[in-house]
C-alpha cells in the first residue's frame, strides 16, 4: 500500500474509533478527530456545531470567491480555538461580538483546520450551511 492509501486507512479508524468511544462527541470534535494528522489534505467534513461562543471578531477580508468575516469560536469539547470564515457576498454581515452564543452548520476543511461554506450554495452544488446568532438565521 501506498502512503496515501494508508493515510486515509488511519484517518477512517480515528473517525470510526471516535464515534465508537466518544459517545455525544460533536461533529466537530469528530472532525478533528479524524484529519488528526492529516493537516494538508483536501478532506472535508460537514460539522453542525449547536452551540459555541464566539472569541474573536477578525473582520472583513477579500478573497477571490469573495467579500469574508473571519471570527474564532469555542464549543464544547474543543481543545482550541477554531475559526469561521463567512462568505457576506451571500450571507451578508453578521452582527457577532466577543462573547455571544451562536450555532452553525458548515464544512471543516482538513487542509487548513477552518470551517467554510457557513451559507448557501447558489450553484446548489453543495450542501448549505448556516450561522445562527441574534435569533437570526444567516445563510
Amino acid at each position: 500500500m501506498d502512503c496515501r492509501t494508508l493515510r486515509s486507512i488511519a484517518a477512517l479508524s480515528a473517525a470510526i474509533a471516535c464515534a465508537g468511544c466518544a459517545a455525544g462527541a460533536s461533529d466537530l470534535q469528530q472532525a478533528q478527530i479524524a484529519c488528526a494528522g492529516d493537516r494538508g489534505s483536501y478532506r472535508h467534513l460537514e460539522v453542525y456545531v449547536p452551540r459555541a461562543t464566539v472569541t474573536r471578531v477578525l473582520g472583513f477580508r477579500s478573497t477571490r470567491s469573495g467579500m469574508h468575516e473571519g471570527f474564532l469560536f469555542t464549543a464544547a469539547g474543543s481543545p482550541s480555538n477554531v475559526l469561521v470564515e463567512d462568505n457576506t457576498d451571500i450571507t451578508g454581515p453578521i452582527p457577532l461580538h466577543r462573547g455571544q452564543t451562536i450555532s452553525l452548520l458548515g464544512q471543516y476543511e482538513c487542509s487548513d483546520g477552518v470551517i467554510h461554506w457557513t451559507h448557501r450554495d447558489p450553484a446548489g452544488r453543495h450542501v448549505s450551511g448556516y450561522i445562527e446568532a441574534n435569533g437570526q438565521r444567516y445563510q
